[in-house]
């Protein structure tokens, strides 16, 4: 804590700090270590605490002095729900990584972002301090970090990264180096650009501390070579370097090294298992698009039972009620006309006892052929059932109407729907029609129930005719 005090001091000057560095002798000679490693690398050596300082500079001399004071605190303290040598060495690689893709990229901060991922997890420390239980149940040394911070946003509402911000703040290092801890464990596609070395740095880590790396990396590496513009060549030296910086690094900090490991074979096995991962996904996106495609076939097939008869191809029963019922309503509304001719072949069931079922289908699909011919979007109709057929007409005329049926009558006439040993089978038909023009009908079904009267008045006159029928004159006609 002296240290923060004389670093907050304006008057102090870095060989004041560094006269107050040089009582305690480990410390100075981790300071020159740094200072000489190939971070703050020089043609000359600093050979003693104040040229190492003045290379460092304060936020990296606070940052070391401060880290080793937490870590020895938390040495002497024997807390056993945080893994201290885990987080030591997740800090280092971190740390080592951050510098080398900043320096890949061409950061211009490639020193100040070392700093931040070194301290990125140093609110852990001093949340284990002050809660020694928390680390009890939540995995420290988990290969994937985000099962820490989702603990510690759990239990306590934040996370260990805006603690060590709060931390970094209090003992009074660069706005910058508080803001970078307060983002090391954001996402990559959340981040401030500034700091995506140092978040991507964290998941290196995470990869390089887990028991198999290969697999981690394999989710890791088209991250990568992706958001940092690298090529594979680039990243596999980059992670071998990491491997021969390493050792001195964690000798300097009196850590375990982590376990080593080929880099270009990591690598080669990352991306046979990403091979392996996308070959899987392909076969279950293909598999997910045959399903839909079967979904979508079953979809169709079901809607057009739903509104088409199998036999004719044209609307069914049901259909022809719902679009007759809507068209109702609109003419309700609008106060227009709307005409329903119903049409029913007659000598229908003399046909099929006399040739069979086969013969009787034939003439309904012929005469569905037909009955198409005059289908448009002012004309609909569909097979209302057995032998008898429906028309509806918005907005017409009682004029139209009967020339529809008319044209209908006239085409029957002229073609025969079957043919029997070469003998050609016409059939005729009786057409009722019902005309709404001023609301004279309560509901669709009445406006049904009209044609269907006019339709066997035409029959009750010798059939093969059209009848017009009107409920309101007193013999329907």
């Amino acid at each position: 804590m002296q240290v923060i005090a004389l670093a907050r001091m304006p008057e102090t000057s870095l060989h004041d700090l560094a006269r107050y560095l040089e009582r305690d002798p480990a410390l100075t000679t981790r300071l020159l270590s740094l200072a000489n490693s190939v971070f703050h690398s020089h043609t000359q050596a600093a050979e003693n605490c104040r040229e190492a300082v003045s290379r460092l500079g304060i936020d990296a001399t606070l940052s070391v002095a401060l880290g080793f004071g937490l870590a020895r605190q938390c040495t002497r303290g024997g807390m056993s729900g945080l893994n201290v040598e885990h987080l030591w060495q997740r800090a280092l690689v971190s740390a080592l990584a951050s510098h080398r893709l900043a320096m890949q990229v061409g950061h211009a901060e490639a020193g100040s972002l070392f700093t931040i991922a070194l301290l990125q997890d140093i609110g852990m420390l001093a949340l284990d301090v002050v809660a020694p239980e928390l680390y009890g149940d939540i995995p420290t040394d988990a290969d994937d970090h985000a099962i820490v911070i989702e603990g510690e946003r759990q239990r306590l509402g934040c996370d260990h990264a805006l603690v060590g911000a709060w931390l970094a703040g209090q003992w009074g290092l660069s706005e910058r180096l508080v803001d970078g801890i307060a983002n090391s464990h954001a996402t990559l596609e959340e981040g401030h650009a500034e700091y995506h070395c140092v978040i991507a740095s964290s998941l290196i880590a995470d990869a390089w501390l887990s028991d198999n790396p290969a697999i981690p990396f394999a989710d890791l590496v088209p991250t990568l070579l992706h958001h940092f513009n690298l090529d594979t060549a680039e990243l596999s030296t980059l992670i071998a370097t990491l491997q021969d910086e390493l050792p001195s690094l964690t000798q300097l900090f009196e850590i375990t090294q982590p376990p080593g490991f080929d880099a270009q074979q990591i690598l080669l096995e990352a991306k046979r298992l990403l091979h392996t991962q996308n070959q899987r996904l392909s076969e279950t996106l293909l598999k997910q698009h045959q399903e839909l495609e079967y979904l979508r076939n079953r979809h169709e097939l079901l809607d057009y039972r739903i509104r088409f008869d199998t036999l004719t191809g044209l609307y069914n029963r049901a259909y022809l009620e719902e679009l007759l019922n809507k068209h109702f309503l609109l003419a309700k509304r609008t106060h227009t006309s709307l005409a329903v001719i119903f049409i029913d072949l007659d000598h229908f069931k003399q046909l099929n006892d006399r040739y069979g079922h086969r013969l009787g289908d034939e003439v309904l699909e012929n005469f569905a052929g037909l009955l198409r011919g005059l289908l448009n979007e002012n004309v609909l109709g569909g097979r209302y059932g057995g032998e008898e057929f429906l028309l509806i007409l918005p907005a017409a005329s009682t004029s139209l109407a009967k020339h529809i049926a008319e044209t209908m009558s006239q085409r029957l006439a002229e073609t025969s729907l079957a043919q029997v040993d070469g003998e050609p089978i016409h059939v005729t038909a009786s057409i009722g029609i019902a005309h709404m023009s001023k609301n004279e009908f309560e509901n669709a079904h009445d406006l049904i129930h009209s044609a269907d009267q006019g339709m066997y008045l035409a029959k009750r006159q010798g059939r093969a005719r059209i009848s017009h029928f009107d409920p309101t004159a007193e013999n329907g006609q």
